[in-house]
């Protein structure tokens, strides 16, 4: 079973930074999350995260830290999922486990082309 709880955002709170462990991924269940990395003293922004949208999929399957930073675009709630629980439950499906790997691949591929 899936161990989730909420947590609440008001606008400009961070969630968490770049190169934080991975120990939660999130869904946004309400408001917006922007995605951004630091680019000196200036913020450049990679993606806003709507209802429904998952947060920090990438770093909770591969154990990489966070390759970005995230924030309260606006007042927000997420659902929060911990790694130890996600990790056990794709221990128990090793195919579900292989294909999840493989499309996270891909994506810090494709994350790491992008902010280049």
């Amino acid at each position: 079973m899936l161990n989730t709880f909420e947590k609440n955002l008001k606008k400009g709170d961070i969630l968490f930074r770049y190169g934080d462990p991975p120990d939660e991924v999130y869904m946004v269940k309400s408001g917006k999350i922007e995605i951004f990395i630091n680019e000196g003293d200036n913020k450049k922004r990679l993606a806003i995260v709507s209802e429904g949208e998952f947060i920090g999929e990438m770093s909770i399957i591969d154990g990489r830290p966070r390759s970005a930073s995230a924030g309260a675009f606006e007042d927000t709630t997420v659902i929060i999922l911990d790694r130890k629980s996600l990790i056990m439950q794709i221990e128990e499906d090793p195919m579900l486990g292989a294909l999840i790997t493989t499309l996270v691949r891909r994506l810090r591929d494709m994350d790491r082309r992008i902010t280049r």
